[in-house]
């Protein structure tokens, strides 16, 4: 997926701020072409904002309807939607003081109001444009947007140091399984051994009984001393 940063166009590669592409596709019905933002509800994820409000904010800019949830009615290029979504972040996502996303929007009676995590700049935000009346009825429906970006990030992280601890115990579960066998081998290995030089004195020993004759055989002390050899 191809990712921008929030606002777009800056160049900062350590800049942590990212949104994915908007991916516009084209669509001619009978009624006229359209423009349908097809992943529209990443975007607004990324955003932390309903995608109702840009959407809202898209069709008053372009002078344009709206058809469902992500089209536009009208044929309209890419840069200009993106000119109009930087727009967007620049009244609605970014912080006026330090310009980083890191907005808790709330309410405060009827304004729409916000305070940066970054900075603690706090901020008052148009409520009365159609796009800020979406993020205000969010808001009063307890949505998600109240969600802080920082958190949202706490979160990923927590999730991913969990995910690389189980990786950890994966691969010293591997190495200790690994130690055991290779003891065991060598245990094993041991035994053979010892097995195998029994085997070699129980073989010489029956051997030597073999030479014997059956005057021999009777002779005890003769036969006791070839099984003494033998231990």
């Amino acid at each position: 997926m191809s990712m921008l940063t929030i606002p777009s166009g800056i160049n900062d590669p350590s800049y942590r701020y990212k949104m994915p592409k908007m991916q516009l596709k084209q669509e001619s019905r009978l009624n006229g072409v359209k423009t349908n933002v097809w992943n529209l509800e990443d975007v607004a994820d990324a955003l932390r904002v309903p995608p109702s409000s840009i959407m809202k904010y898209l069709c008053s800019e372009l002078g344009a309807n709206q058809e469902k949830d992500s089209i536009v009615k009208g044929k309209h290029a890419y840069d200009l939607m993106l000119k109009h979504l930087d727009k967007y972040i620049g009244k609605y996502v970014l912080c006026k003081n330090c310009n980083y996303p890191e907005l808790n929007r709330y309410m405060e009676g009827k304004e729409l109001k916000s305070k940066c995590n970054s900075c603690g700049n706090t901020g008052s935000h148009d409520a009365m444009h159609k796009a800020g009346k979406e993020i205000v009825k969010q808001l009063k429906s307890g949505g998600k947007a109240v969600v802080d970006i920082t958190t949202k990030d706490r979160v990923q992280n927590a999730q991913a140091e969990d995910e690389e601890g189980k990786e950890e115990e994966v691969v010293q579960d591997t190495k200790k399984d690994k130690k055991k066998k290779k003891a065991d081998a060598e245990e094993v290995s041991d035994l053979d051994e010892e097995l195998t030089w029994d085997s070699r004195r129980l073989n010489k020993l029956i051997g030597d009984l073999n030479k014997l004759s059956k005057d021999d055989l009777k002779d005890n002390e003769m036969v006791s001393a070839i099984l003494e050899e033998g231990k």
